[in-house]
């Protein structure tokens, strides 16, 4: 019976994957094929650098940081930034495999690096801000990480496609 149950499972999973695949070649997936380009890190440097910049200012507002706080928020805003595209080591399409992993590995690296400064900033933030403020942070940090889940779980439909700008 667990065999039975295992091989059921593990069909299920290939044909999902294959499913999913199959609909990212096409073109008509809302995150993939020709629709990728309007995924938020794929659009428009600028659009997103505004859109960022409008997001923060939201949260420092909603945070109230005040001038003693102001040289560790500009230290988190500078540790969140995401690194320029110049600074992703793209892998080269005709790259063997071992460089391939390599090409991967760096770019994991990089963000791993990344990470642990976006930790160190955010923790050096959250010691300066008071209860209530830490409240406030806490309270839009799950906002924002439930609604990625969400949009990572039921992606847009390819019958609703995104808005060309």
């Amino acid at each position: 019976m667990k065999l039975i149950k295992s091989l059921l499972i593990v069909g299920l999973l290939g044909s999902a994957a294959a499913t999913t695949v199959h609909a990212m070649g096409k073109g008509d997936c809302a995150m993939g094929g020709d629709d990728m380009k309007q995924h938020m890190w794929q659009m428009d440097p600028a659009k997103r650098e505004a859109m960022m910049e409008k997001h923060l200012q939201m949260l420092h507002d909603k945070l109230k940081i005040q001038p003693a706080q102001e040289s560790a928020w500009k230290t988190y805003i500078a540790a969140i930034k995401p690194l320029p595209p110049q600074a992703q080591a793209p892998v080269k399409p005709d790259a063997k495999l071992p460089e391939q992993l390599d090409g991967h590995l760096k770019m994991m690296q990089q963000h791993l690096d990344m990470m642990q400064k976006h930790v160190a900033a955010t923790k050096a933030l959250y010691q300066q801000l008071t209860p209530e403020q830490q409240k406030q942070f806490d309270q839009e940090g799950q906002r924002m990480h439930a609604g990625m889940q969400h949009r990572m779980l039921h992606p847009r439909q390819a019958s609703a496609p995104l808005p060309k700008n």
